[in-house]
């Protein structure tokens, strides 16, 4: 009797073994942190999402009140600029901080940006109506806001009569690095001529492989291509990589994977290519991905110190 009552617990202790090893391997991995951070808009309201692979993304955060929201990470300090408007001398807007806790944003108050222009009285020229910004930090640590001035043929600042053109110029945060605060850069970053039935979207600066890039929607739709060396000098025309283009297209350079990461808006859901150069893009890599609502601006970043 005691020899069949050790045989039985033995079975019982090797039948237990491999129920464990099951429950082991089926435990879920934990998710990778978050390397991208998006702002997605709808209308007034906004939604920031975090990515650790740039597909899957989860809620971070959510804004009220703003129409075209451009993320950029600095230290322990999330910022949400969103679009600019002309007062006076000055251009500005609302942004949004958050202090950035791992993979979770904690909202810290709102407050207001603002542009010192250099030439207020162009600026006055411009179309009306309100200017998206894209934010970024620069080589020597201070951010740089990115924006975009229309000119129709009436206002006589365009270089060819008869056309439309679009102003690129951009702002650096003061030596008080606070954020808030920017000074306009001297003269325009360049300046695209172009059909004033055309439209041209707002500009979005990132980081290259080697030196900065621009990308925008336009003229004709197409995902246009702008480089430079240094955001705050001269820019130039790389020309069209994609006939027909996203909207809104921003995008980030993946210095782990050597491949870059562009993202938009078609057909009222944002849209995600890869690629290892702008030097052309498929249509077939913008595939859609699995976020919420319809929105009608988007706008991505690293998440990254």
């Amino acid at each position: 009797m005691v020899f069949l009552t050790i045989v039985r617990r033995a079975a019982l202790a090797t039948l237990a073994v491999p129920a464990a090893l099951v429950l082991v391997s089926a435990a879920q991995p934990a998710p990778p942190p978050p390397r991208f951070v998006l702002a997605a808009s709808s209308g007034t309201a906004s939604n920031v999402y975090l990515s650790g692979d740039g597909v899957r993304w989860s809620a971070g955060a959510a804004v009220t009140g703003t129409q075209a929201p451009a993320p950029v990470r600095r230290g322990g300090t999330l910022s949400l600029y969103d679009a600019a408007t002309l007062a006076g001398s000055a251009l500005g807007g609302p942004v949004h901080p958050f202090a950035v806790r791992g993979g979770r944003l904690v909202a810290s108050p709102a407050a207001a940006y603002q542009i010192q222009l250099a030439s207020p009285e162009d600026a006055a020229r411009a179309a009306p109506g309100p200017v998206p910004v894209s934010a970024a930090v620069d080589d020597n640590g201070a951010l740089v806001l990115l924006y975009g001035l229309r000119y129709e043929p009436d206002s006589k600042a365009c270089p060819v009569a008869g056309q439309a053109c679009l102003k690129l110029r951009t702002a650096t945060e003061t030596s008080a690095r606070d954020g808030v605060t920017f000074t306009g850069d001297l003269g325009n970053r360049i300046v695209i001529g172009f059909d004033p039935a055309d439209t041209v979207g707002p500009p979005a600066l990132m980081r290259a492989e080697k030196g900065w890039v621009v990308l925008l929607q336009g003229p004709g739709g197409c995902l246009h291509v702008l480089t430079t060396s240094w955001p705050h000098g001269a820019y130039h025309d790389a020309g069209c990589i994609l006939d027909q283009g996203p909207a809104g297209p921003s995008g980030l350079w993946d210095a782990r994977l050597g491949e870059y990461r562009l993202y938009g808006v078609a057909d009222g859901r944002v849209v995600r290519a890869v690629t290892g150069s702008l030097k052309s893009v498929a249509p077939a890599r913008f595939r859609p991905l699995a976020l919420p609502g319809r929105p009608s601006f988007v706008r991505v970043a690293p998440y990254a110190p």
